[in-house]
């Protein structure tokens, strides 16, 4: 997945967690409907509180029946490395997004290989899979 709308609070040579959240119609309805903000105005938060934290808001996953749709994978500054991302579902309901949220703030995956290896209990039931890292591709100024 590529997309051009990628925010960091990346220090040069600081790596961190890539998180990839659908930014479709249905995924930002439903967080609208579960407590009156966005799923991404609320990453964006915790992005820029973040060392190393890049937020890449996509179109539609097509994953609509897992509800909202993120994925989490490290990435390492130096190599501009991405590792596998893991797939979370249901980031619309407040105790996923809260658990989310809180994973992303205090570093999230710490290895690059093992994008699921720290994961709170609370997202387990929220894996939809393991997948391939994120590409992004970053913007000129």
């Amino acid at each position: 997945m590529t997309s051009p709308h990628a925010q960091t609070s990346a220090a040069p040579g600081a790596s961190g967690p890539l998180v990839a959240l659908c930014a479709g119609h249905r995924c930002e309805a439903l967080h609208r409907l579960a407590d009156g903000r966005t799923g991404a105005e609320r990453l964006r938060a915790t992005v820029a509180g973040g060392r190393g934290t890049v937020l890449v808001a996509t179109p539609c996953l097509g994953a609509c029946a897992s509800g909202a749709v993120a994925a989490v994978a490290r990435r390492d500054d130096a190599t501009g490395t991405t590792g596998p991302s893991v797939w979370l579902g249901g980031v619309d309901q407040a105790a996923v997004l809260g658990a989310l949220l809180d994973w992303i703030g205090s570093g999230g995956p710490p290895r690059i290989e093992l994008p699921a290896d720290d994961l709170p209990g609370t997202l387990h039931d929220a894996i939809l899979g393991l997948g391939r890292p994120i590409r992004t591709h970053r913007t000129g100024n």
